[in-house]
């Protein structure tokens, strides 16, 4: 078999997805520092800082106007959710166009499974590494940066050494792209690879067990596969077991298929100004609704559970957190909650419905919102099952269905369900929160 001679698990990774996104989109931004997440003149956060931007200090969840600070030269955008979904399906499909074993485990990273098709490249990863590279950029013009190794953990671990060695490189150029990385790890090199780096790099290993591992006198990952399992399995419980066996290089290499099932569809965003009012809550509810449900529809697809998170304006510290902390520490608190229905649905009416009723389980009473957000898991292919009903159900589905036509010929607002004029009205929320959705 390929991979008892030859690694096999490919992660790949897009280089600063968002920002990458919106150079694509709008090609002039090329070359200038770009700052995904909103206006330098909202409150928020930085989503996705681009490597220009990065150069100048702006980082990720850093706060917008410190953000600013530091870049007011560069290009800051709103971010365009929707097209950032679009692009990622579209990537796991140029991945599915070289193996049949890839897993998506976020929007813009996935495992390939190249064991059984590497002999088309003459077992040569490197030469199946640069065909990937070559097929993103030419269909979506972004570029990935992907670590090839025997196993999960390592091919990951590989693929983020990648992007800090090109970067350091290009810095050397005083070249501010992104990396476009690439490392292999042969066979039986694993642990030689992992050991002179520092234990962070170990997926699953957080600030908490880096503290406490620390504090044992284990900083590198080659003093950490030295340790004795059993001192580990005490200290982490099972945890001990993985952290032991992946700084020894050994991981899993089940990569499988994509399975929508683990995936979710969702919608969020957050209001310029705080607000407690119910009507206009419920009304970006199911305009956010319609968002994922359309989805649901064009790919044929269908989802049971329904989830909503909300940040209230001051962190709402009556929902358990602690007197003493600051409001800065309390706004970004997300509060979360979910419902599994009784049958599966690609409806608008029943996902924004359900998401309105267990929002406002969590909201309470007066107090303003600044963020609220929806979305569906357990999602698979496929129709809802028919019940006693299912005459009515079809009626609504085949209104849906001649509404998404619509929409598709002449624009969402070519027609619109009565619960939405609302936002129809305030014209600048309606035109940002469209956006933001695209």
């Amino acid at each position: 078999m390929d991979s008892d001679n030859y690694p096999t698990i490919f992660h790949i990774d897009i280089d600063a997805f968002f920002a990458s996104v919106e150079e694509a989109l709008c090609p002039a931004l090329k070359g200038k520092a770009v700052v995904v997440g909103g206006l330098p003149n909202q409150r928020g956060v930085v989503s996705c800082p681009n490597y220009e931007a990065r150069a100048l200090g702006v980082r990720t969840a850093m706060p917008l106007t410190r953000a600013y600070s530091l870049a007011p030269n560069a290009v800051f955008v709103k971010g365009s959710y929707g097209a950032y979904e679009r692009y990622s399906r579209r990537f796991i499909q140029i991945l599915h166009n070289f193996s049949p074993l890839v897993r998506a485990v976020s929007l813009d990273e996935a495992f390939l499974d190249a064991n059984g098709c590497l002999h088309f490249w003459n077992y040569d990863p490197r030469s199946l590494a640069a065909a990937i590279k070559r097929a993103v950029f030419e269909e979506l013009k972004i570029t990935v940066s992907i670590g090839v190794a025997s196993n999960r953990v390592c091919a990951k671990v590989a693929s983020d050494r990648s992007k800090v060695i090109a970067r350091a490189e290009l810095e050397k150029r005083h070249d501010t792209g992104p990396p476009n990385g690439l490392i292999i790890i042969q066979v039986g090199r694993e642990k030689e690879f992992l050991a002179p780096l520092p234990v962070s790099v170990i997926p699953g290993i957080g600030k908490r067990t880096a503290e406490t591992l620390e504090a044992l006198g284990i900083r590198t990952v080659g003093r950490l596969a030295g340790t004795d399992e059993r001192s580990l399995t005490k200290i982490f419980g099972v945890t001990g077991m993985y952290l032991h066996d992946a700084a020894n290089g050994r991981g899993s290499k089940d990569v499988g298929e994509e399975d929508r099932e683990s995936k979710s569809i969702s919608r969020s965003t957050t209001f310029a100004s705080d607000t407690s009012d119910m009507e206009f809550i419920s009304s970006v509810f199911f305009y956010l609704s319609e968002k994922i449900a359309g989805e649901l529809r064009m790919e044929g697809l269908v989802a049971s559970t329904v989830n909503v998170r909300m940040r209230y304006s001051d962190g709402a510290p009556l929902l358990g957190y602690r007197k003493e902390s600051s409001t800065a520490d309390r706004r970004f608190v997300t509060y979360q909650k979910s419902l599994t229905l009784d049958s599966e649905t690609d409806s608008e009416f029943e996902i924004s419905s359900t998401g309105y009723s267990l929002f406002k389980s969590l909201w309470l009473e007066g107090m303003k919102v600044r963020l609220i957000g929806i979305g569906v898991t357990n999602i698979r292919k496929g129709h809802r099952q028919p019940d006693l009903f299912s005459h009515v159900i079809e009626r609504r589905e085949d209104l849906l269905h001649g509404v998404d036509a619509i929409r598709e010929k002449f624009g969402y607002r070519s027609v619109y369900f009565g619960i939405t004029e609302r936002l129809e009205g305030e014209s600048r929320f309606y035109r940002d929160l469209h956006e933001q959705q695209r």
